[in-house]
């Protein structure tokens, strides 16, 4: 069992590695609790993030926490992260409307 900023820095190493991302990036992050995990826990663990990327020179600058797909009462998270640049930005931050998302 590790705590939540263990946790955290594990998964984050984990997709940095995977995603080759480098120093002075720009990242999306998103934390997605999957029905049992409360929004409390998520910002626990996304507060690690931020620090822990802060650290690596690694700029969140498009994020969510809450829950996006979730399973029945399953405890856990799971963590997103994509690169970003100035065009997946900006529709990332357009306006949209549908059933789930309203920005």
């Amino acid at each position: 069992m590790k705590s939540a900023d263990e946790t955290a820095k594990i998964m984050l190493d984990g997709l940095l590695a995977d995603l080759d991302i480098k120093d002075g990036e720009k990242i999306m992050l998103i934390l997605n609790g999957t029905g049992a995990t409360t929004l409390m826990e998520l910002f626990i663990i996304y507060r690690k993030c931020v620090s822990y990327l802060k650290e690596k020179n690694v700029e969140i600058v498009a994020n969510y926490v809450g829950e996006l797909l979730t399973v029945q009462e399953q405890a856990g998270f799971q963590m997103f992260m994509a690169r970003m640049d100035d065009e997946l930005l900006h529709y990332w931050n357009a306006p949209c409307n549908t059933p789930y998302m309203k920005k």
